[in-house]
């Protein structure tokens, strides 16, 4: 006999997101709970030694080794374990930069992000497979070429789901206010753009003035 109801169930899923939603978030600083969201992603960034794509831009990137099951892209590439990918995190303390800025627009950031791609293409002696990612904000990623699967629905995703909704509001300019609707409807969804993809979009996109 189960111990708790799938009501139950909910309800107690629910509590992470109460303690999240009850912390200050914003412009980059973060009270409550959520300063462990800062201190996870500052962490995780260490240990990650992750890379600016260049200097100036959006995107940080690390070399990685692909562990999950095969993986056959739209274009036929097929991602295999042991593949060496590129996996990619927003630099959130940039983009709060850029859109806390006069220059701020959605159509700048998405040049910026296209200079960011062109720069990866351009890497030299790091083979890799396709770039990968994991974000709440898969309409940009489908502007910018990338193939956008949703999480499964496990324990593991909720909690990425979670951890990812937290920092939107932390970087947010207006924190849980103008964050929350996408943070919590939106379920987190897998970026993937092979190598061959990402030469195509290099040479098909302008650089940012």
């Amino acid at each position: 006999m189960a111990l708790l109801s799938d009501s139950a169930w909910r309800a107690v899923g629910q509590i992470p997101w109460r303690l999240a939603r009850l912390s200050r978030a914003g412009r980059g600083q973060a009270g409550g709970v959520l300063r462990c969201w800062l201190a996870w992603e500052r962490f995780t960034c260490w240990r990650a030694h992750l890379q600016p794509a260049r200097p100036g831009g959006l995107l940080r990137y690390r070399r990685e080794f692909y562990r999950g099951p095969a993986v056959t892209l739209g274009d036929g590439t097929v991602v295999r374990a042991g593949d060496p990918i590129l996996e990619l995190h927003l630099d959130n303390s940039a983009l709060l930069q850029l859109a806390t800025s006069p220059a701020w627009t959605p159509g700048r950031a998405l040049r910026l992000l296209e200079d960011d791609l062109r720069a990866l293409a351009a890497l030299q002696g790091t083979p890799f497979v396709a770039l990968h990612g994991v974000t709440l904000l898969a309409g940009p990623g489908r502007r910018l070429h990338f193939e956008c699967r949703p999480l499964p629905r496990t324990w593991r995703a909720h909690c990425q789901h979670l951890f990812l909704a937290g920092l939107l509001a932390i970087y947010h300019p207006a924190g849980w206010h103008g964050s929350a609707r996408r943070a919590t409807e939106r379920w987190p969804a897998e970026l993937w753009l092979s190598a061959d993809a990402l030469q195509r979009v290099a040479r098909d996109t302008r650089p940012a003035s």
